[in-house]
């Protein structure tokens, strides 16, 4: 009888040492496991005990796996880049790194003789998505890698013992961050019970999401969440008799292993054991007593630069120093002398939105507690406003509660201790600093309110709001304000605007003449250069509205003598109270009286509007000045390779213009602009405004509206003469325990506040947060923090609730030079062939290979010798010699292969130990890619189009859409334009990551065909332009998503076509990655839900089903087939033979006789 591992309770409130950590993703082999935790390996016995570290590594380690005998791990680590095989012995020692991939996602296993490492990766891949990964395998001594042929895959696993089955986990590796998941991409097994290259799908009708296959005792284990919480289930081969083994309630069961023996894995950041001997009950699994004593390195505090982490400004009123957060934290900071301050609470608490108020105090929305206590309780706890005194503490003088929702912009009153913020619920209240009195002023039921600015007195607010979804105008408050601003009598808002389009960003003139905007009303049609269309990208200009009804136009300029003055000036929109003399002189009013005295005609305001003579464009801000007026222009570039940004105002590249009244001219003063801030001027005759604007991770303050200086060095020198600032002078002390649970708090409320339904569709959020807040204890690194900070949010059951960036240990970056080739290893010829190369697009930089370059003459077959002069051989790899040579000039030392002996040409080679051929080597200079992702791409299209053509005689046409965003629109027009006069066009959505044109790609897809354009010479052209007359078809499977399911089921409410492949990923519940966390995070919040007039809210956790359901199955990757694209073109040629697209014949034209 054997012997079985025994626990002792006891043992776990003795050893928890210095607390306990977040232990996942465990190997173990013969009662000894290791384990991640704080980005390093740990070793403890099975039966629990103390545990000690196996590496201190400087970045991230993962995913070990024991070899079959117990000696080596094997993991992924990043010490020199990206992710790759590691190889280190079990008891501990130097990590040897095996490959020089750049692309290794996890280990996955080892061959049973422990020769080899099996690990996935995007190697080779063709979409960018990481789904287009498969399994390769390395030798524990190095060399090449080999891909194995079962196509994308998460794990594989093959039976121990004599049997031969294979077991194949795809689609997802763990159902954890997106719980009870059941859409297209949900988890797949596939069983091959002989090794023979023949697989069966199990549990094609189980309602879970099953993940990680593996054998045991000669069945197969695996997690699924069918019965709402992730566990290990067991099945036969053949996937019967279905047996529940864990029991877990809480969190999903994670990360399993098993050495034939033991079973153990992860849940909720503890390791636990499950003997499978014994029968199956909730009794059996025991958690394993770890003594953990870490060092907690990775929690030690840290100090920043404030030019690294700096997020929001506000100018001083007086305009010689700026207020900011950075890193969460708030500072005031002089300009270029004195001490930098910081104010409130150190750690653990986040500032936002600082500004100044009139009398010099300092105020910031905070999520402190309202109270003086510095201990941060676990708990969710709303913002509030702090005022600080001029006086650095950490406590504020006033902390006023704030109206619900998420404060998203903030005005000050120039004048009062009033400030104006607008809402995430799209509300607009006004605010008194000192009492904390809060007013409601007005709501939208459309979109947030935006552009709070109060009038130069403190008594008019002006704001933008939305009329339709399609419309914005400028509002105006009157707020009615005592003599000392205590006592707000607001009227009722009146629209000022008449809009085209969209009104926006409005901005008083400091005289109080004029109230400028910005417009976007300018149809201006610019044609397109491919296609037969136009676009309105240049629609806005700057406009101003006169506030007194005999105010003139101020562009038209009065007459005047040469080098004389104006007759008469346009008349201030102060009332005036003052005597004139007989020299028509103007005594000058008190600062008082000046204050409130703004007076504006509100009847018929809207048609006083005025434009600039300047021209249309793309304009962000606009600024009032004395007699000149500043705004902001952004210019027009593509954004094939900038996604992310709509156009180039999410980037610092505006220029600054300034319009100067007395002058009629307008100038640029400034580029390279992104945010602009004045100061308040104060009432001498000769004030002037300071300027503070953003370029990138700089700040620069200037006098505002004449040119700023020219650096007259290459970098920037902080000085008063240059303007800009030495942000380095703010120092950020970081303690991460408090900060990652202040992150972690901010999560939670920004879910609670943003996600789509009001109720959390139906879960207990502030449950979860109490489930996963008693788990931050135990969080030692940033990695750990996002993977929880991931499974609570996998709670919502939601698409596209993501976490992703922040601060991550520095590890060193040396990429991988690529030659987008495929280099094999020819053990006859003992060297390494290129046998394929890539072209791709041989006219765009950095998207061919570079061995397909005019000059180059690298053919496939030949042989590479040397990268650098160093020989290359079976364990000296190219990729080895290729590291931080990405996007570099290398030498590359090429021989002849032995099926392509030919004249050399080019210098010859100078290698030493390359023999057999070295009087055929000859040295050849490349610049090396940084990854080979758009050449392959390329390649693949290509081959599928010629398939197409092939198989149909050239009547089908055939393109690919990658994404639903900019590189997908480029894609399908380049491949639509050229093959819309086909009889028919497949469009292929497969690993469509998504995006938002979908629209633009159906709209031009549902053109019908209406007639022909027929000339005297050359052939008829559709009529209208660009329609297909012929039928279409789309392929997806369950990669397409996000706005890929968008686009498949809008296709086929709109009866376009047949619909071929699997069924889609299922997530439409859309975000705009807005927020970010203090430490430069990204969370998304699913926060616009889709609604179908066919589907209703059906596609999201479901995806679109196809009309003709087409298997990709893992030996169709052995066979090198693409059976969803073979079935389309045999439904195309059916449709073809069915229903013809039929050649046009004409009516007889019609007969113009003269009359006889």
């Amino acid at each position: 009888m054997k012997s079985k591992t025994k626990f002792s309770k006891k043992l776990l409130p003795t050893l928890n040492g210095t607390g306990q950590g977040y232990f996942t993703q465990p190997t173990i082999s013969n009662k000894q496991i290791i384990f991640v935790c704080e980005n390093d390996l740990w070793q403890v016995p099975l039966e629990g005990g103390r545990a000690q570290r196996l590496t201190s590594s400087r970045s991230e380690t993962h995913s070990p796996v024991y070899s079959p005998n117990g000696q080596w791990i094997a993991c992924c680590t990043m010490e020199e880049g990206e992710h790759d095989v590691y190889l280190m012995e079990s008891s501990g020692g130097p990590l040897q790194r095996l490959t020089w991939l750049n692309s290794v996602t996890h280990i996955v296993g080892w061959s049973h003789d422990g020769q080899y490492i099996w690990f996935r990766s995007t190697h080779e891949a063709v979409h960018s998505r990481g789904s287009d990964a498969w399994i390769f395998r390395i030798s524990i001594n190095g060399g090449p890698v080999d891909r194995l042929p079962y196509g994308p895959a998460m794990t594989v696993d093959l039976q121990v013992n004599g049997k031969k089955g294979v077991a194949l986990g795809r689609n997802t590796l763990s159902n954890s961050r997106w719980k009870r998941y059941r859409g297209g991409m949900a988890g797949e097994i596939w069983v091959d019970k002989n090794n023979s290259g023949n697989f069966k799908r199990l549990f094609r009708d189980l309602q879970g999401n099953p993940v990680s296959p593996f054998w045991l005792r000669e069945r197969l284990w695996f997690i699924s969440d069918h019965k709402g919480v992730g566990n290990l289930f067991s099945c036969t081969p053949e996937g019967g008799r279905l047996r529940q083994e864990t029991f877990q309630k809480e969190y999903y069961v994670r990360f399993p292993a098993t050495d034939g023996k033991a079973l153990i894995f992860h849940v909720g950041g503890e390791l636990w054991s499950l003997d499978p001997e014994e029968n199956s009950g909730p009794e059996r699994e025991i958690q394993i007593p770890i003594g953990w004593h870490s060092t907690k390195t990775r929690l030690q505090r840290r100090f920043f630069y404030g030019d690294e982490y700096w997020e929001e400004t506000m100018i001083h009123p007086q305009g010689h120093e700026v207020a900011l957060t950075a890193r969460g934290k708030l500072f005031s900071m002089p300009f270029w002398e004195q001490a930098v301050r910081q104010h409130g609470i150190r750690d653990g608490v986040r500032y936002r939105m600082p500004c100044w108020l009139p009398n010099g105090k300092l105020a910031a929305i905070s999520d402190a507690p309202l109270k003086k206590n510095k201990t941060m309780k676990l708990s969710a706890i709303e913002e509030q406003l702090d005022v600080f005194g001029s006086t650095p503490t950490e406590f504020p003088d006033f902390s006023h509660p704030l109206p619900p929702g998420r404060m998203q912009e903030i005005a000050v009153s120039p004048r009062f201790q009033h400030l104006a913020l607008t809402t995430s619920r799209m509300e607009l209240f006004l605010i008194n600093a000192e009492t904390g009195r809060i007013i409601k002023l007005d709501d939208s039921k459309i979109r947030e309110i935006s552009d709070p600015v109060f009038s130069p007195d403190g008594r008019w607010l002006a704001y933008t709001k939305h009329l339709s979804l399609e419309l914005t105008a400028i509002f105006l408050l009157d707020l009615k304000p005592s003599a000392n601003g205590k006592r707000i009598k607001a009227k009722d808002p009146v629209q000022i605007t008449q809009p085209v389009r969209y009104d926006f960003s409005p901005a008083f003139d400091p005289e109080g003449r004029w109230l400028y905007f910005l417009s976007s009303r300018i149809y201006n049609p610019i044609w397109d250069t491919v296609q037969t269309g136009t676009s309105f990208p240049r629609s806005m200009k700057p406009y101003l509205l006169t506030l007194k009804k005999d105010s003139s136009n101020p562009f038209e300029t009065l007459p005047h003598a040469p080098g004389g003055q104006e007759i008469s000036g346009t008349t201030a929109g102060y009332s005036s109270h003052e005597t004139q003399d007989s020299n028509n002189s103007t005594t000058k009013q008190s600062k008082d009286s000046k204050k409130i005295a703004l007076e504006i005609d509100l009847d018929g305001i809207a048609e006083r509007i005025v434009e600039f003579p300047v021209s249309e464009g793309v304009y962000k801000q606009i600024i009032g000045l004395p007699n000149k007026v500043i705004f902001t222009e952004f210019p027009l570039s593509g954004a094939l390779h900038d996604m992310d940004a709509e156009d180039n105002q999410d980037k610092d590249e505006g220029i600054l213009w300034v319009y100067d009244f007395e002058k009629q001219e307008s100038e640029t003063i400034a580029e390279n602009i992104g945010i602009v801030q004045t100061s308040v001027p104060d009432e001498s005759e000769n004030s002037s405004r300071t300027m503070l604007y953003s370029s990138g991770d700089l700040l620069r303050a200037v006098e505002a509206g004449v040119s700023v200086p020219e650096d007259t060095k290459t970098e920037k020198q902080h000085s008063r003469k240059s303007g800009w600032l030495d942000l380095r002078r703010i120092r950020i002390s970081v303690q991460y325990q408090e900060e990652w649970a202040q992150m972690f708090q901010e999560t939670w409320r920004l879910q609670k506040e943003f996600f789509w339904t009001e109720d959390l569709s139906g879960v207990d959020w502030k449950r979860v947060y109490q489930r996963y807040a008693r788990l931050l204890p135990r969080i030692g690194s940033r990695s750990e923090l996002s993977d929880l900070i991931w499974e609570m949010q996998g709670e919502l059951g939601t698409s596209h609730a993501y976490e992703y960036g922040g601060d991550y240990p520095y590890s060193p970056h040396y990429p991988v030079g690529c030659l987008g080739a495929d280099l094999v290893f020819d053990s006859k010829q003992k060297s390494w062939i290129f046998q394929k190369i890539y072209s791709g697009d041989i006219w765009k930089p950095n998207e061919h290979s570079p061995l397909a370059e005019p000059g180059v003459s690298i053919e496939e077959g030949e042989r590479l010798l040397a990268v650098g002069g160093v020989p290359v051989d079976e364990h000296k790899t190219p990729g080895e010699l290729l590291v931080h040579q990405a996007g570099q000039i290398v030498s590359l030392s090429v021989g002849q292969g032995t099926s392509n002996k030919k004249q050399v040409t080019g210098p010859k080679a100078q290698v030493s130990s390359v023999k057999n051929f070295e009087d055929d080597a000859r040295q050849v200079l490349v610049k090396t890619l940084s990854g080979e992702l758009e050449v392959r791409y390329r390649e693949w299209v290509r081959k599928n189009i010629k398939t197409v053509d092939t198989l149909t005689g050239g009547r089908v046409g055939y393109l690919h859409i990658p994404d639903m965003s900019t590189h997908g629109i480029a894609e399908f027009h380049r491949g639509y334009l050229a093959q819309v006069d086909r009889e028919g066009l497949i469009v292929d959505v497969r690993y469509n990551a998504g995006g938002m044109v979908s629209p633009l790609i159906l709209e031009k897809l549902a053109h019908r065909h209406l007639g022909f354009d027929v000339p005297r010479w050359g052939t008829p052209e559709s009529y209208p332009y660009h329609t297909l007359r012929g039928h279409l078809i789309v392929i997806a499977n369950q990669f397409t998503g996000s706005d890929g399911d968008m686009f498949t089921t809008s296709f086929r409410q709109l009866q376009l076509g047949q619909l071929v492949g699997k069924r889609t990923w299922g997530g439409v519940i859309g975000i705009d990655g807005r927020y970010q966390l203090v430490d430069g995070t990204t969370t998304t919040q699913p926060q616009y839900s889709i609604w179908f007039h066919h589907a209703g809210w059906s596609v999201e956790n479901h995806g679109v089903d196809p009309d003709i359901h087409v298997e990709d199955t893992p030996h169709s990757y052995i066979n090198n087939e693409d059976p969803q694209l073979e079935r389309t073109v045999m439904e195309m040629l059916r449709l073809l033979k069915e229903k013809p697209v039929l050649s046009v014949n004409y009516s007889p034209s019609p007969r113009r006789l003269l009359p006889e």
